[in-house]
């Protein structure tokens, strides 16, 4: 009796649906791009975000990796273009958090004023740009590990530790930022009704904290493994699209391409965006980097 060979595919990451994937959410942003492109934003809060066209910019890179990645699987251009792809995508998506507030007030009737309107080309656009985002990161980290060993892609426990400390140290400026604020107001009775004390932003940046240190965790029960992915991915897709919303905004009005609302004749206020955003950028490259990892180490244990 001879028993039929089986070949052990868990090396191989499934690369053709994930292509396949990832170019039917870059076709549908470049569909959403551009017909909010030529609707152009239709509330105003919208003019200071990042141009729909840097979508656009962001689905050719992603192209032209397909392109690359056709002669070199996980070669160096496809992957710096897969990168590329994925920032530009971020970009692309900046201000959707903001969005969502907006969706979110409009949706529940709780009185918000004008924060209750929505630019929904632009934010459907948005939107799709993130998922694209999601999809390229996901791409082209698969791409390179197609190639690469199980060994190759263990993340060292220095790394992981730099990561950790990475963590801790970029949570602490932006709620330590609004608890100065909230006490300033506290001595000033005129602003002590307008500036609440920041328990949802102390909430958030902790719960990235504790996201973080258990993705990091060799001791973290596997069951929880899905969970903190999908955690992990949305965090770091949220933080970085806010992050990249000041790199690509501060860009769009230092060229003339959009309004900003930075007035750089201030150094005061350049700074403060500088600060908050870019902590919340490099905070999002942290949790994608913690997350990323955590994939790893369940593709060998798989």
């Amino acid at each position: 009796m001879t028993s039929t060979p089986t070949v052990s595919t868990s090396q191989t990451p499934p690369r053709p649906r994930t292509s396949v994937a990832s170019a039917g959410i870059a076709t549908l942003a470049l569909i959403a791009s551009t017909t909010a492109l030529l609707l152009g934003p239709t509330e105003k809060y919208a003019l200071i975000f990042p141009p729909p066209w840097v979508t656009l910019v962001a689905v050719g890179l992603l192209a032209c990796s397909y392109l690359a990645a056709r002669t070199s699987p996980a070669g160096l251009p496809a992957t710096v273009l897969g990168w590329a792809a994925a920032v530009f995508f971020l970009g692309g998506s900046g201000g959707v958090v903001l969005d969502a507030f907006r969706a979110f007030f409009l949706v529940t009737g709780i009185p918000a004023g004008d924060f209750d309107r929505v630019d929904w080309p632009g934010a459907v656009a948005r939107t799709v740009s993130l998922l694209a985002a999601l999809v390229a990161v996901h791409h082209t980290w698969r791409m390179r590990a197609a190639t690469l060993r199980a060994a190759d892609v263990e993340t060292s426990a220095g790394t992981r530790r730099v990561l950790a400390w990475a963590a801790v140290v970029l949570v602490i400026p932006y709620p330590l930022l609004k608890l100065v604020w909230w006490a300033q107001a506290l001595a000033n009775p005129a602003l002590a009704e307008q500036n609440m004390f920041p328990g949802m932003e102390l909430l958030a940046f902790g719960a990235a904290l504790v996201l973080v240190l258990l993705m990091l965790s060799s001791r973290t029960p596997p069951l929880l493994g899905s969970v903190l992915l999908t955690g992990g991915w949305v965090a770091s897709m949220a933080l970085l699209s806010m992050g990249f919303l000041m790199v690509f905004g501060m860009l769009a009005q230092l060229s003339g391409l959009a309004s900003g609302a930075v007035p750089f004749s201030s150094d005061g206020a350049a700074m403060m965006v500088l600060c908050v955003y870019g902590t919340w950028l490099m905070l999002g490259v942290v949790v994608l980097a913690a997350t990323l990892q955590l994939m790893d180490r369940r593709r060998r244990t798989a």
